[in-house]
């Protein structure tokens, strides 16, 4: 059943890089197929982490996004080979100016979605405003900023939110390349895709088509991943 929803996603959004998201279903059968299937790992502890290197799998399809990270949690994904890493706020950056040059950054960017079940903006990110402010601070500090991630929150009843912060986003990374703040050339957009449980919700196709359209307006040296995680 993994595997079939994880394709169906993938035709909705191709050329996006799946990162499954461990969370919701860290068990070894489902992490096992999906990596076989060619997607990419999305950790957030240290347990997920020791899970995906028991396994024997491959760090560099890894990212590690969990908001709040130990040093113990960076040190232990940096010695299992995980380089980037998701972060929204200067205390958060900063705990990685001891490893600058060993890690790189995503930074996570808000955007109030009120009309998803559950809105993370309360939660994650910082504001568009302070996200190239970010990226100077890391730039500073001698941290490679990879690029930028969001995530709208999940069971959106439409795509718009979506549409909205890639628009966002793009022009934020553009700011930062002008600004020589890092590679700037991957886009995380995040999880959180409408899946059918108690309620109906639109075909999956029809979902992402705008999402689609504006990931397709991106210069071509963006890569784009996302952060599946219930199927």
């Amino acid at each position: 059943r993994v595997r079939v929803q994880l394709r169906k996603l993938r035709k909705a959004l191709p050329g996006v890089d799946m990162h499954y998201a461990l969370k919701p279903l860290p068990h070894p059968a489902v992490v096992q197929a999906v990596f076989d299937d060619g997607a990419y790992l999305d950790l957030a502890t240290t347990g997920e982490v020791q899970l995906v290197q028991r396994l024997g799998l491959d760090p560099a399809r890894c990212i590690h996004t969990h908001p709040i990270k130990r040093d113990v949690d960076i040190r232990n994904a940096l010695e299992f080979g995980v380089r980037t890493f998701v972060a929204d706020n200067p205390d958060e950056v900063r705990k990685f100016a001891t490893y600058a040059g060993r890690a790189e950054l995503l930074l996570r960017v808000s955007f109030r979605s009120p009309g998803a079940v559950c809105d993370l903006s309360r939660k994650f990110g910082c504001d568009p405003e302070n996200a190239v402010a970010l990226a100077r601070l890391a730039a500073e500090l001698g941290i490679e900023v990879r690029g930028l991630s969001f995530h709208v929150g999940s069971q959106a009843a439409d795509a718009v939110k979506h549409v909205e912060a890639i628009e966002a986003c793009a022009r934020l990374l553009g700011t930062a390349r002008k600004e020589k703040l890092g590679v700037c050339d991957t886009l995380d957009i995040g999880g959180g895709f409408p899946i059918d449980y108690t309620h109906a919700v639109p075909d999956i196709g029809r979902f992402c088509a705008p999402i689609r359209a504006a990931l397709g307006k991106l210069p071509k040296r963006v890569r784009i991943i996302a952060e599946p995680g219930r199927f």
